[in-house]
């Protein structure tokens, strides 16, 4: 019973904590009010969201197998690939520059690598 009791009072403490947390996280983004910094974050989201999105479509829609030790060198690989590509993307493409569409690109990278080191499961 004290157990129980002891792991609700943590469980509400951590809960404040939190909510103390955001308040105050909240009142930094008010303060700094400047769309770069959110723009910041999203941009990178991009980065370190791709090569989940690109696991996750893999696993979804593919059957294959993959070589277990090489996945986390594609997701790494992946971002770094996507890095150079947004930093050039204005000479390889006409001019084009990336905005958070590079998630996309990150994603499609990270699926085109673990497809790369895959084998149709039996």
């Amino acid at each position: 019973r004290d157990r129980i009791k002891n792991e609700a009072g943590t469980r509400i403490k951590v809960h404040i904590g939190f909510s103390v947390l955001i308040f105050f996280v909240i009142l930094l983004f008010q303060a700094i009010n400047d769309e770069s910094v959110i723009s910041a974050v999203f941009k990178a989201a991009g980065y370190t969201y791709g090569p989940l999105l690109g696991l996750f479509s893999f696993g979804l829609f593919t059957k294959f197998q993959v070589k277990d030790k090489a996945v986390p060198l594609i997701c790494v690989i992946s971002p770094i690939l996507s890095y150079i590509i947004n930093a050039n993307s204005e000479a390889l493409f006409n001019g084009y520059q990336f905005g958070f569409e590079i998630l996309l690109v990150n994603g499609a990278l990270t699926f085109l690598g673990l497809l790369l080191v895959s084998k149709r499961s039996e």
